[in-house]
């Protein structure tokens, strides 16, 4: 077997271990939310008023999945008891596995296939760039066994992976200048998840640098537009399909359902105020969600500027990833989770910056304190109780900017 395929079989068999340690309450939501669309449809799904745990806050791809899995796990019910009725040497603890297992499983499984697509696209990209075999699977293997990319699909069973998987797939198209398809995978992204929505400026402008002709910008917007009618109009089939993707967008996605200063991110606003404290309370006459716009818009202007003077895809990587780590940092609303953007383009950057390794495991130790805050599983006491102290927490949020320093001067220092 090629050393490859023994690092994507560990770890497939290393998150497939992970899968049942950890229930998180989020899984309730994804659950649920697949069993209203199998079992009462697509149409208004998101007008119904009667949740058993929250109303959706997910947009409509992601919705689309959830209730596929809901139908492939009726889907295998109802075929293995068949099999068990059909064929007494069926096993019927696979019945009983499925039914006891088999949902959660099935919600955990995007994910886990995401986070090792993933690394088989970094692989395949440092091959292409005439990158040593070694090299790339070194890379390959720290991508997948990095414990936080591993610990928020198997464990926690969040689709961050997902959305990145697709994201990363709209940069390295776009690479090709294959505008069309690149922008495709951005509004899958999109529509599946909001959390790459900062890209969207970096990624435009790249695109303006390609100097593609008219003809294609038309082709690739009719081709985005014709996604969301596709994917929309089954849950809302009217002529203002659009105003209403965007509306609910705008005041039901993006808005989330905590409105707090820092939604459990060891950040910025966890040094401001840790408590429960809304991010409408006011700073210097603005409210502290104007402010948390404020830093990120800074980096997203100055990346483009560095890229429109010196392009390359060192440089595309870095702006991503420091762009990712600035919103993780100063906006506010954010979830502990939302620093996973940063960590598909820092990896590739351990190839083109050697000397941000020592940057990347302690980015990555920080992260994985975070994610384990108040999630708190698999049980362990001694590190439930040190991350319960308040000064601990103050200084892992002290910790990620002064790393949010030296990553920014680390790769904004570097020549071509």
């Amino acid at each position: 077997m090629k050393p490859l395929h023994v690092i994507f079989l560990f770890s497939l068999i290393l998150r497939l271990s992970f899968v049942f340690i950890g229930y998180h309450g989020d899984l309730n939501n994804q659950i649920s939310w697949g069993i209203e669309v199998y079992e009462n449809g697509i149409l208004n799904f998101y007008e119904r008023d009667s949740w058993q745990y929250s109303a959706p806050n997910q947009p409509p791809l992601t919705i689309l999945m959830l209730g596929g899995l809901v139908f492939l796990w009726n889907f295998f019910k109802d075929t293995f008891w068949y099999l068990n009725n059909s064929f007494g040497f069926f096993p019927s603890t696979i019945i009983w596995f499925w039914e006891d297992k088999g949902m959660v499983l099935l919600m955990k499984l995007p994910s886990i296939i995401a986070d090792i697509a993933i690394g088989a696209i970094i692989y395949k990209y440092l091959i292409f760039k005439n990158f040593s075999r070694r090299k790339a699977l070194l890379i390959c293997f720290v991508w997948l066994l990095n414990p936080v990319i591993w610990y928020n699909s198997s464990v926690w069973g969040q689709t961050d992976s997902v959305v990145n998987l697709l994201g990363i797939l709209s940069v390295f198209t776009l690479l090709q200048k294959r505008i069309t398809i690149a922008f495709l995978f951005y509004t899958l992204s999109v529509l599946f998840k909001g959390s790459l929505l900062y890209f969207a400026p970096v990624l435009f402008i790249v695109a303006i640098f390609q100097k593609h002709k008219i003809f294609y910008w038309l082709r690739s917007l009719f081709v985005c537009a014709f996604v969301v009618l596709l994917t929309c109009v089954w849950f809302y089939p009217k002529i203002d399909v659009f105003i209403w993707f965007l509306r609910i967008y705008t005041q039901r996605f993006i808005p989330g359902e905590i409105g707090y200063l820092s939604a459990n991110a060891f950040n910025f606003w966890w040094i401001v105020d840790s408590g429960e404290t809304l991010d409408s309370i006011t700073y210097f006459g603005l409210p502290a969600r104007i402010w948390g716009f404020v830093i990120p818009f800074w980096a997203v202007i100055y990346f483009m500027y560095k890229l429109k003077n010196d392009f390359s895809d060192k440089k595309l990587f870095s702006a991503l990833a420091v762009i990712s780590f600035t919103v993780f940092l100063f906006m506010t609303r954010i979830h502990e989770r939302y620093l996973y953007p940063f960590f598909p383009y820092a990896t590739l950057l351990l190839v083109f910056i050697p000397k941000i390794w020592i940057l990347y495991f302690l980015v990555s130790a920080v992260h994985l304190l975070n994610l384990y805050h108040l999630f708190w599983s698999p049980s362990l006491p001694f590190l439930e109780n040190v991350l319960s102290n308040y000064h601990f927490k103050l200084i892992l949020s002290f910790a990620n900017i002064l790393l949010y320093v030296f990553v920014f001067k680390s790769v904004t220092k570097q020549k071509v």
